[in-house]
């Protein structure tokens, strides 16, 4: 009898931990933010052609915003790069509206971080073309090489700028620098 009393108090509080833990489960998806970025990963993909689609959405899925890519278009050797709300997707369209806006107008910095980034692991690439919703963001390579020249001395180019060390050191040596000029971005690309 005592058995039966243990046993059935045991199977109703696995039923209650279990009943709590579906009731209110973790969120699936949190969404890459500047902070989160596997630069180390990044540098693996340094010299990509964007021709390359594998390695080109490979450098995409590591990037802010990664997790809300709608569309890649890699034709005419541009990025162009559709984010936005899926309803099949694990995230709700308050997150992913949340994550790309800032009150009623898009938050541009994680599109000039990864222009930023792009700039330097993809360098035949033409121009940048990022849209969440009906906002854009399009910037040519010439103008981010512009920004990051006047910025960096260093700055690999020419052949460097396809050499795998000699950007994974320009990227260790100004990760700081690159995540700030994000940040700031009217002050060094607009």
């Amino acid at each position: 009898m005592i058995f039966n009393k243990l046993f059935g108090m045991l199977l109703l509080t696995l039923m209650i931990f279990l009943t709590g833990c579906a009731a209110n489960p973790e969120k699936e998806a949190d969404i890459t933010s500047i902070d989160d970025v596997s630069v180390d990963t990044l540098k693996e993909n340094s010299g990509t052609y964007v021709g390359d689609n594998s390695k080109v959405q490979a450098i995409l899925q590591e990037l802010p915003g990664a997790e809300t890519i709608k569309e890649i278009d890699l034709s005419g050797e541009m990025v162009k790069v559709t984010y936005g709300y899926e309803e099949e997707g694990k995230l709700s369209e308050s997150d992913v509206n949340e994550y790309w806006f800032d009150g009623s107008n898009v938050n541009r910095k994680n599109f000039y971080y990864n222009a930023i980034y792009l700039t330097l692991l993809i360098p035949n690439a033409k121009e940048y073309h990022f849209t969440v919703d009906e906002s854009m963001v399009s910037v040519s390579r010439d103008k981010m090489v512009a920004g990051l020249s006047k910025e960096f001395s260093d700055f690999p180019k020419g052949d460097d700028i396809w050499d795998r060390k000699t950007v994974s050191t320009f990227i260790e040596e100004h990760e700081g620098k690159l995540t700030e000029m994000a940040t700031k971005y009217q002050t060094f690309f607009e």
